[in-house]
């Protein structure tokens, strides 16, 4: 066993498996999440005092979920399984309506491929058409509703138990950066969790995370070249292609780092120097299903729902009134800037799934994956390695409100289906310094089969190796990485509302030379001006894709001395390099 350093390590797995003594405490999670942003994505915070139960379901806990919408399985959006529904939800006056779009995406050379073609979509809840009575839409309590009928027998017998509990409801992720801003909670941040909940007692276990008037990020002066990259072909002669991490986030703006820029007219260019070899990869027909499935759902009356209409991390700010920096705007350009200081010669592909506040939709999250598995399925069958990828990366989660169904969620399946593949998956552990299971990191917990691959949860280290407070804990976390303090790249393209404390004139002894665009003004440090391009941030968002570039270090290295080249692209082989690159690394399963 090597010695643990101060970046990351891996955390030795408890002999045996199951829930241990300590892990499941008693922190509420996500509850703080302020009433406007519940209304902005038609969320709910379901509490266990007053939450309507079922006799042979456990009690539920605290959970987020979005009100109007259930996920269904593939199998059950047809007329007949909707109609059996509808028979039993006509009961407390709601009717679910299928919302997924008449089109699927066709892969490779005209072959459809679906490795999923059960996993659960959005289904949206509507009053009963013509009822006169008024009715109550939340998606716990149809769904309560179901789980009643299933279980006593109460219905036409074409639905079973097993059909019924394979619904469940979308819950409302967010991601896992520490975050802050005065217009939220006093500027105790809306994802730091216990950052939230101070009670005038003393500091809290994120105020150490914090900068300027609370803010989770400042911007900092970088006085370092890019790392080196090798070019395309040095790639596909040294390891038989790029490595590609996907970083499933907020999208992308610009930074020289990751070759973005911006576009005249609005957009961004992912490869200003026309050679197809840009580090950030977007896919858009990733992201037109996203789009496509939301807009389906946002038709179907699923409202307030905010669609992910395009690839770009926009909009700077959610409150245009206070013109405020988004809590979590340049997350995947932080993210991304990590791998590309780490892994260099890699490629991030950005899928955006994540609004600037933060809110991850879970239907947007499974239709990503679902499309992501297709894409890898392709690679493999038709033998395209510039489609291949070799480790997700997934800063966000959520709190469940039932511990005993939690593994076997559709959100489970999406991910094992990659791991089936050979692709590594690595998750944030969650910032509410509690060890109550987060997901999708706590579906660590599983054992890893003999010959798979494994799903990695991170927890975060401060800059000296400790743990970092604010961090969630338990068995489930499998690794750790730094999380605290990190330094890397921001939009260049943001300055929002928020101005220095102090400016005035520089002394007339001091002016600008000729020609010299900068300002010329004195001034303190300005809080949410990032065109200088870097910053400092902290949370469990940034030891994901730390420990997902280090994978991917280790997976060029063994491309480089054993001849595991990361080609070809077949399931087996991918998994052959991705476990090698793990051993070399001291994992253990």
């Amino acid at each position: 066993m090597r010695e643990p350093n101060t970046n990351w390590f891996f955390q030795r797995r408890p002999a045996g498996n199951g829930a241990r003594s300590g892990d499941d405490d008693a922190a509420p999670g996500l509850i703080n999440l302020p009433p406007a942003m519940l209304l902005r994505h038609g969320a709910r915070v379901l509490d266990p005092g007053t939450a309507v139960v079922v006799d042979g379901y456990p009690p539920p806990q605290s959970t987020v979920y979005r009100a109007k919408t259930l996920l269904v399985p593939g199998n059950l959006h047809g007329q007949e399984p909707i109609r059996a529904l509808n028979k039993i939800l006509g009961r407390i006056g709601v009717n679910l309506v299928s919302s997924v779009p008449g089109t699927g995406r066709k892969h490779g050379q005209g072959n459809s491929i679906d490795v999923l073609p059960q996993l659960p979509r959005t289904a949206v809840l509507v009053p009963v058409e013509g009822s006169d009575t008024p009715v109550v839409v939340d998606a716990w309590l149809a769904l309560q509703t179901l789980r009643a009928a299933a279980r006593t027998g109460k219905h036409d017998g074409t639905l079973d138990k097993a059909d019924v509990d394979r619904i469940g409801l979308e819950h409302l992720m967010i991601g896992s950066a520490i975050t802050g801003s005065p217009a939220y909670s006093g500027g105790g941040g809306i994802g730091g969790g216990p950052g939230t909940n101070n009670d005038g007692s003393g500091p809290t276990s994120t105020d150490s995370y914090l900068f300027s008037g609370g803010d989770s990020r400042t911007p900092v002066a970088v006085l370092l070249d890019p790392p080196t990259r090798m070019s395309a072909a040095d790639c596909v002669s040294a390891y038989g292609r790029r490595p590609v991490v996907a970083v499933l986030d907020t999208g992308v703006r610009a930074h020289p780092w990751l070759d973005v820029t911006t576009k005249h007219g609005g957009g961004y260019n992912t490869d200003p120097d026309g050679n197809g070899d840009g580090f950030i990869e977007l896919d858009h027909d990733i992201q037109d299903a996203i789009r496509a499935e939301g807009e389906s759902a946002e038709a179907h009356q699923d409202r307030p729902r905010q669609v992910i209409r395009r690839p770009w991390d926009t909009p700077i700010t959610t409150d245009p009134l206070l013109g405020e920096l988004a809590s979590d705007t340049g997350h995947s350009t932080f993210i991304s800037g990590i791998v590309r200081q780490l892994a260099p010669d890699a490629r991030v592909l950005a899928i955006r799934i994540m609004h600037g506040d933060g809110a991850v939709y879970e239907g947007d999250l499974l239709c990503a994956l679902h499309e992501l598995a297709n894409r890898v399925a392709a690679a493999q069958a038709g033998g395209k390695p510039a489609k291949m990828v070799d480790v997700v990366s997934l800063s966000l989660g959520y709190f469940s409100e039932s511990s005993d169904t939690a593994l076997d969620s559709a959100l489970w399946q999406a991910i094992e289906a990659l791991l089936g593949m050979g692709v590594v998956v690595v998750a944030a552990a969650g910032n509410f310094a509690t060890s109550r299971k987060f997901y999708p990191a706590a579906f660590a917990q599983r054992p890893v089969p003999p010959g798979q691959v494994p799903l990695i949860s991170v927890g975060a280290l401060n800059p000296n190796g400790s743990k970092a407070m604010f961090s969630d804990g338990g068995h489930w976390v499998t690794a750790w990485a730094s999380g605290a303090a990190v330094v890397s790249t921001l939009p260049t393209d943001i300055n929002a509302s928020r101005s220095a404390e102090l400016r005035m004139r520089a002394h007339p002894a001091n002016p600008m030379p000729p020609g010299v665009s900068l300002p010329g003004f004195r001034a303190a440090l300005d809080p949410d001006d990032y065109t200088c391009g870097f910053g400092v941030w902290s949370g469990t968002s940034f030891s994901a894709p730390l420990l997902a570039a280090e994978i991917v270090r280790s997976l060029l290295k063994g491309a480089a001395e054993s001849g595991l080249r990361l080609y070809p692209a077949d399931a087996q082989a991918t998994t052959n390099r991705a476990l090698a690159a793990l051993k070399d690394m001291d994992w253990e399963g």
